[in-house]
């Protein structure tokens, strides 16, 4: 392939930059080898990419993905597990391909992951690291988009729908809710979290669609440390004690919750309450 090409400055960066060809994909369209389209790049100081944003451009990843195909229930659960637990990106804008990726010391918690996202794409599994932590990536196509953006408030679409605020508090719940019982036999359900939005929509909103009234509670603030943790923000919690407003809330959630602990402890906490009863 010969090595002298006609290309501007403008054209090569439309094509690399705009168009976000690879240099190989360059070089075939001008007939040249990729050597040169690299040369020209770096006559240009045009930026190149790194390694990983070049393979987020690759159309045809290494292992076979599958479109989102779940009900608005499906995708309300996601939303919600996503604002509580989850990092996701796109390491390119044009990129086809979506991270969903975690760090957890809790098997339950890798469980979920997998079952949640194997069947769409490849699920990647590293460690435990020296802390105990073990890495859970999720490589998917982009018709997981509407996990992208971390929304401050809950979506409309959402709160209009029983059922999808029903799943969107399920999958919130399981990643950071909890259920319990005291060492006094008192069964509660706890919830704390940083998104004062999204905590006010879920007391304000969500609840009294199945006639429970609570308050929004201010827990600590920013800067405090619990556990080994610090908070970037307030932290605000929900806290339900009362039998009937329990039962209530879990007669129709415990189908939807999903984390195998979490799940558990609420059949706990729903038992409890009607061997009281009984």
């Amino acid at each position: 392939m010969p090595n002298f090409i006609e290309i501007s400055r403008r054209k090569l960066t439309d094509l690399y930059l705009g168009q976000s060809l690879s240099s190989y994909q360059i070089a075939k369209i001008l007939s040249c080898s990729q050597n040169t389209i690299m040369d020209r790049l770096e006559r240009f100081k045009i930026k190149t990419r790194t390694i990983q944003e070049g393979k987020a451009l690759n159309p045809k990843p290494r292992f076979a993905r599958k479109d989102f195909d779940g009900t608005d229930g499906d995708k309300a659960y996601l939303i919600g597990f996503r604002l509580g637990d989850l990092h996701i990106r796109k390491t390119h804008p044009k990129s086809p391909t979506i991270q969903i990726s975690t760090n957890s010391t809790r098997q339950e918690q890798i469980e979920l992951m997998k079952r949640l996202f194997n069947a769409y794409g490849h699920v990647k599994i590293t460690g435990p690291d020296k802390q105990g932590a073990t890495n859970v990536r999720c490589y998917l196509n982009n018709s997981f988009e509407f996990l992208v953006q971390k929304s401050e408030k809950v979506k409309s679409w959402i709160l209009k729908s029983k059922k999808c605020s029903l799943a969107f508090l399920a999958g919130y719940i399981d990643a950071e809710g909890s259920f319990g019982i005291t060492n006094r036999n008192q069964p509660f359900f706890s919830m704390k979290s940083q998104d004062k939005e999204i905590m006010s929509s879920i007391q304000s909103q969500i609840l009294p669609l199945f006639k429970i009234q609570t308050k929004l509670h201010f827990v600590r603030a920013a800067g405090s440390i619990m556990n080994g943790i610090r908070s970037n923000k307030d932290v605000f919690g929900i806290f339900v004690y009362n039998r009937k407003n329990l039962e209530r809330i879990l007669t129709p959630l415990l189908p939807l919750l999903k984390h195998s602990k979490r799940k558990n402890d609420a059949l706990k906490v729903f038992n409890l309450i009607n061997n009281v009863r009984t």
